[in-house]
């Protein structure tokens, strides 16, 4: 195997636990007459199954064309915010301003409990650095939220088209002045990492919670396949 010089990872589901933080994030900002009317952890995976739909139809070749047609994710989840309150029957129940705010939970996420120590230890060896379909400055809220210890940031912003298009993953190289095949791509969704492994890079699956779902993968399938960031550096350290 060539060596590893960096490790690019996936954000939302392999860095940082999204539902937690999310759900959170709208009960502080709720009354308290719809705290317990609403089914909030089906509100949240809704909230991110339309981000799914989302990126999937704009992650073609074809899909922007024109610079300033490029759709943010922030732009989307505001969006798709005021869809979700209509189809729960709860508007009226915040003002613009307030549904602004709440859509910025998505730069307040708090990371897994391995999350911190096990970047801290790739980074000691490796350059380390997000390849997320959030937009530049969502993830570096994040960054500072959640203390995650980044060298770099890259965002699909930067390449006007989302995962899983080759042209962020290679695009990522290039701007690291590295070959794919030194490049480790981490990662808790398969569809990432197929991708990644298709355009020359490494790949290291983790186990999370709540992600996947319905969606076995096996070790056979990636290069490295983790419980979670400390195991990952373990076994990259001990090669």
């Amino acid at each position: 195997m060539p060596e590893i010089k960096a490790l690019l990872f996936d954000v939302f589901g392999t860095v940082v636990d999204w539902r937690t933080s999310v759900k959170e994030h709208i009960l502080a900002r709720s009354p308290e007459s719809i705290k317990t009317s609403v089914d909030w952890d089906q509100f949240t995976q809704e909230w991110r199954d339309g981000y799914f739909k989302f990126v999937s139809d704009n992650s073609k070749d074809d899909a922007t064309s024109v610079f300033n047609s490029f759709l943010s994710v922030d732009q989307q989840y505001r969006q798709a915010l005021d869809v979700l309150v209509e189809k729960h029957g709860i508007r009226g129940v915040w003002t613009e301003e307030q549904k602004d705010d709440i859509a910025t939970a998505w730069h307040y996420l708090k990371g897994w409990d391995d999350t911190v120590e096990g970047l801290t230890l790739l980074k000691s060896k490796f350059i380390i650095g997000t390849l997320s379909n959030g937009n530049m400055r969502l993830l570096v809220d994040m960054a500072k939220y959640a203390e995650l210890p980044w060298d770099v940031v890259f965002s699909s912003e930067l390449f006007k088209i989302y995962k899983p298009s080759p042209r962020v993953y290679l695009g990522a190289t290039e701007y690291l002045q590295l070959k794919p095949e030194n490049v480790l791509m981490v990662a808790a969704h398969m569809y990432d990492l197929e991708a990644a492994k298709k355009n020359g890079l490494y790949t290291a699956y983790v186990v999370r919670r709540g992600e996947d779902i319905g969606r076995t993968a096996s070790p056979e399938e990636v290069d490295y396949f983790v419980s979670d960031f400390v195991e990952l550096y373990k076994q990259l350290t001990a090669e």
